[in-house]
């Protein structure tokens, strides 16, 4: 996907996220950069998967901060030509967002929450994770 390669003033964006004060400005930025990257920010994981926030939960301990948000985006392959996009991942995540792959989570479409699509639930599932016997693309609890 070559348009979430560096751009030539790489070097600048990175500094000016560096100097950006709030997670909003960063935001604006990175929509501005690359103004399809972040597909859609969710508040939680369905309760069904409640793993995963507790995984999301310990990782922002490590780090000293609070959860903020699911961010759903287009692109999390950060090679050495997508230091931009790697720097917001980075800033977003310091700033307690968990930031996965559009491809690989669907919302729930009654209460909003995030839920692994199919392929994703099989391999959970075949590593031992607890996972809802049936998949849907909805939250027990919304069904």
């Amino acid at each position: 996907m070559g348009e979430y390669i560096d751009p030539p003033n790489g070097h600048d964006i990175i500094e000016e996220i560096k100097s950006l004060p709030t997670v909003g400005d960063i935001k604006n930025l990175s929509d501005k950069i690359f103004p399809d990257w972040i597909v859609l920010i969710a508040d939680e994981y369905s309760t069904d998967y409640q793993w995963l926030t507790e995984n999301w939960k310990r990782a922002c301990e490590k780090i000293g901060v609070n959860r903020a948000q699911i961010m759903l985006v287009n692109y999390t392959n950060f090679e050495d030509n997508h230091t931009v996009l790697k720097m917001f991942a980075e800033t977003f995540t310091r700033s307690g967002f968990n930031i996965r792959s559009v491809h690989d989570y669907v919302i729930c479409s009654k209460c909003g929450s995030v839920i692994p699509n199919l392929p994703l639930m099989n391999i959970f599932m075949e590593k031992g994770l607890s996972v809802p016997k049936k998949w849907s693309s909805k939250c027990n609890v919304c069904e």
